[in-house]
């Protein structure tokens, strides 16, 4: 894949993904993966949890640099996330 394509995709995942927009350390951490020639679906895998993981802090008006370790770990129990029976989590 060129550097064209490449530009392309991350503007199609910006698009996808608005918030990644507003948030240039995930832009960077995406584009890092993608410089080293993962697949556009596996991009867009891993745009996904950061990018619902940024939703959820700007709903809470919480800084998702500056999150303590309780709001992330809050926001990873959250009923999306698969557990087991014990409610212990999965994966």
């Amino acid at each position: 894949m060129d550097r064209g394509d490449q530009r392309y995709q991350m503007v199609e995942l910006r698009e996808k993904w608005r918030i990644l927009g507003r948030h240039e350390q995930a832009a960077a951490w995406l584009q890092v993966w993608q410089d080293l020639g993962r697949e556009p679906r596996t991009i867009d895998a891993y745009a996904r949890g950061p990018a619902e993981y940024l939703e959820l802090r700007e709903r809470e008006s919480v800084d998702p640099v500056r999150a303590t370790r309780v709001q992330v770990s809050l926001a990873v129990k959250l009923p999306w996330f698969p557990s087991d029976e014990r409610g212990e989590r999965r994966g």
